[in-house]
């Protein structure tokens, strides 16, 4: 058995999930032992986000999750989306990528340190492709991270409620939440993931 802790991390919002491997998803969710998200609004620093990070992991040891009561929880594995590491036109700047990898590795630091297990990394256009996901160009279907929280709603996270604003549309860190599954479930799917060296290209003759 191998609880796996699944986390999509971001300075605003990182999603957070915990699957048990040994368990066949089901209509009912079985599998999912933790669906959630760490808001950071309150937050100033970066210093003052992990420090919500580290409290929430601790808590999650405990058994305890903002005031509601839980199993202890120690996960086996930790899955972490890997950090952006290009320019997206419109979407991204030096500042944001460099920020998002500082987080990134605190964040990874601070699991490795709860958890006592080596944090992995997994790329999202992999991840979704093991667990199923197409994804259509965004001009057609609208941007990934709909197209994404879209098909998990009517697969895998069928069963799940998701709480909504006063305007009775889906909360926005609801994506988060659905990414760090995608986290989790492609590795159970994929087992350990180990990084990927890349070969030199061999020079023409």
């Amino acid at each position: 058995m191998s609880i796996i802790l699944g986390l999509d991390v971001s300075t605003s919002v990182t999603g957070v999930c915990v699957v048990d491997s040994a368990i066949a998803p089901d209509e009912k969710g079985s599998h999912i032992i933790v669906l959630d998200a760490i808001e950071f609004k309150k937050c100033k620093t970066l210093w003052d986000k992990a420090d919500v990070v580290s409290k929430y992991m601790s808590d999650m040891v405990r058994g305890s999750f903002d005031d509601r009561s839980r199993m202890p929880l120690c996960p086996d594995r930790i899955v972490l989306e890997e950090a952006l590491m290009s320019f997206r036109p419109g979407m991204s700047s030096a500042q944001t990528i460099s920020t998002l990898l500082r987080f990134n590795g605190i964040v990874s630091f601070i699991g490795r340190n709860i958890f006592k297990c080596e944090p992995e990394y997994i790329g999202s256009a992999h991840a979704r492709k093991l667990c199923g996901i197409k994804l259509l160009r965004t001009g057609i279907a609208g941007p990934q991270k709909e197209q994404v929280f879209k098909h998990m709603a009517e697969h895998d996270l069928k069963h799940v409620v998701w709480p909504v604003k006063k305007s009775g549309k889906i909360v926005d860190s609801s994506r988060d939440s659905c990414d760090a599954y995608v986290i989790a479930r492609a590795a159970s799917v994929n087992g350990p993931v180990l990084p990927q060296i890349k070969k030199p290209k061999k020079k023409k003759i």
